[in-house]
C-alpha cells in the first residue's frame, strides 16, 4: 500500500505505517524546521516543503492511503478553541479540497487524526463538518480515540477518524489499560537541579502536591513523576501528576509547555527538565536521527507529532483489514 502524508511534521506517521508495509510516496508540511528532521530520516524523494493551499491535486501521485495530522492549536483546549474558523486548523479544509480534486484517483483510504477537542469545539459542528465532508466524498467513516498511555508512560489521548471507499472492516476494541512501563524505564540520568532550583519547584507547590511529595520521599520506593507549571491566581505553580507517567509532550511553544521529571523516595528529591531522549522514548521515536536541527526544535517537533506505536496499532488492527 502506499501513502501519501499531508501535515507530515517529521513524520512520525510515516514511522508508524513503515512497521506495517505502508510505503509513503509523497509527504507535504510547511515548516522547514521539521522538514530537516524528516529529511535526515527519510531523505528527500518525497517530501514537498510548503502550504498545503498551494498544492495541486496533480502534485499527488496515486495512492491507496492519504493521512492529514492537521494542526490542532484552534481545536486543543490548550490553544483559543477557534475550531475549524481558525487559521490553523482550518487547514483540514485543503486536505479535503484536494481529496475531492482527485477525483477517480481519490485514495481509498483515509485517516485524520487531532486532538480529542476536536470532537467538541464549536459545540461539535466541526467535527460533524469534516465528517460529512468526507462522507460527501464517498467515505464510510468511524473515529476511535486511542491514548498513548497504553503503549508508553505518556498520557496523550488522539482522535482518529478513519474513512474508506468501501466497507468500515471490524476494528478490535481500542485498548484503554496503562501500559506497565512507567516514566523510570525511559529516563536519563539528569543532570538535575541544585538546590536553591528544587526549593524554589518546592516552595511552588499546592499543600496537597507539597502532602504527596513528602509522602513519597518518604518511602523506599524511588519513582518518577511528570510535572507542568501552571498559573494559578496570577502565580506560576508547579504541578506533579499522581501516576508514573508522564503528561502530553508539548510544542514548548510556550512558558508552561515543557515538561520537568521528578525523582523521588528513599528521602531523596530530585527535579530537572525532561531531555530530548525522553521526548523521543515517549513518543515511541527514539531510533531516528535529532542532530538537523536543535536540541528545542527537535523537542518542538516531537511535541506536535504522534505517537509511533498508536500509528502502528492503527495500520495492524485497520489499514491491514483493508487489504484483507
Amino acid at each position: 500500500m502506499r501513502a501519501a502524508e499531508f501535515f507530515a511534521g517529521m513524520g512520525l506517521v510515516r514511522a508508524g505505517l513503515e512497521l506495517v508495509g505502508v510505503r509513503t510516496v509523497y509527504a507535504n508540511d510547511i515548516c522547514p524546521t521539521k522538514a530537516k528532521l524528516y529529511r535526515s530520516n527519510w531523505g528527500s524523494d518525497v517530501l514537498v516543503v510548503g502550504d498545503i493551499r498551494d498544492v495541486e491535486a496533480g502534485d499527488v501521485p496515486d495512492v491507496e492511503l492519504a493521512t492529514a495530522s492537521f494542526p490542532c492549536i484552534d481545536t486543543s483546549i490548550a490553544g483559543n478553541r477557534a475550531g475549524l474558523d481558525g487559521e490553523q486548523s482550518g487547514l483540514i479544509d485543503e486536505f479535503c479540497r484536494l481529496l475531492e480534486e482527485m477525483g477517480k484517483r481519490r485514495p481509498g483510504a483515509v485517516i485524520v487524526e487531532n486532538v480529542p477537542g476536536f470532537r467538541t469545539v464549536n459545540q461539535g459542528r466541526d467535527f460533524v463538518s469534516v465528517v460529512n465532508r468526507l462522507e460527501s466524498l464517498g467515505y464510510s467513516v468511524t473515529d476511535i480515540v486511542v491514548d498513548a498511555s497504553a503503549f508508553l508512560p505518556q498520557s496523550r489521548a488522539r482522535i482518529f477518524l478513519l474513512g474508506t471507499q468501501g466497507p468500515q472492516p471490524e476494528i478490535p476494541e481500542v485498548p484503554n489499560v496503562t501500559t506497565s512501563l512507567r516514566l523510570s524505564d525511559v529516563a536519563d540520568t539528569g543532570p538535575w537541579w541544585p538546590q536553591h532550583r528544587r526549593d524554589a519547584f518546592l516552595s511552588s507547590l499546592s499543600l496537597l502536591q507539597r502532602s504527596r511529595v513528602d509522602r513519597w520521599q518518604a518511602d523506599s520506593q524511588v519513582r518518577f513523576f511528570g510535572a507542568f507549571r501552571r498559573t494559578r491566581n496570577g502565580r506560576a505553580v508547579w504541578e506533579i501528576r499522581g501516576d508514573e507517567i508522564a503528561g502530553t509532550l508539548r510544542t514548548l511553544s510556550g512558558g508552561s509547555a515543557r515538561q520537568a521529571i521528578v525523582r523521588i523516595g528513599a528521602g531523596k528529591f530530585d527535579v530537572r527538565w525532561m531531555t530530548l531522549g525522553e521526548y523521543a522514548r515517549l513518543q515511541g521515536a527514539d531510533g531516528l536521527r535529532y542532530d538537523a536541527v536543535s536540541e528545542r526544535q527537535a523537542m518542538y517537533a516531537l511535541g506536535d507529532a504522534v505517537c509511533v506505536p498508536v500509528i502502528e496499532w492503527i495500520g495492524n488492527n485497520w489499514v491491514k483489514r483493508l487489504a484483507a
